[in-house]
């Protein structure tokens, strides 16, 4: 038997590590979809726009009794919308350290799979296997990133919502949505 025709066996744990891929794979690409269904930016720029002529039409346009000329009622809806923004700052140093964690831990996890293999399948075992977790990881990062954005985008929106419906801002002593 030549070195071409040679049927070599496959390791068991290379076999589980390419079947980990695969199913990853496969899940990936039904999310990517999903993600890209629910991902709705010219939609939900339009409706804002909407809401804003809809809440313009509707501004009792002399100064007299509106929230937009109030300067304390402004004031107000300025500083729940600075608190909102500082807010999304701090959630989004939480999720950029959160990525620097995974990756300091990818290289330790990464050399420690491969320490003690004795096979090239089982190193390629070993490097797949570690890789898929890393990532698995990385993806976990991202999606709690997502949620996190989702949840900004949603005060954001809910202020916007509140600014348009009462005319300006919240006067004094009125309690925020």
């Amino acid at each position: 038997m030549t070195a071409n025709t040679a049927v070599t066996e496959i390791d068991p744990k290379l076999a589980e590590a390419l079947r980990r891929w695969s199913d990853y794979a496969s899940e990936s690409a039904q999310g990517l979809q999903e993600l890209g269904e629910a991902f709705t930016p010219v939609k939900d720029a339009l409706q804002i726009g909407q809401q804003i002529v809809t809440s313009m039409q509707r501004i009792n346009w002399t100064p007299v009794d509106n929230n937009w000329t109030n300067p304390t009622a402004l004031t107000a809806a300025y500083r729940d919308l600075a608190d909102i923004q500082l807010a999304a700052l701090d959630r989004g140093s939480d999720c950029y350290i959160r990525f620097l964690t995974t990756t300091l831990g990818a290289g330790k996890q990464l050399a420690g799979a491969l320490r003690g293999v004795s096979s090239p399948q089982q190193l390629l075992a070993a490097y797949l296997g570690s890789s898929l977790d890393i990532l698995q990881q990385y993806q976990a990062d991202a999606e709690e990133q997502a949620a996190t954005l989702n949840q900004i985008q949603s005060a954001c929106n809910a202020w916007l919502q509140r600014m348009l419906e009462g005319g300006g801002a919240q006067g004094p002593g009125q309690a925020a949505a």
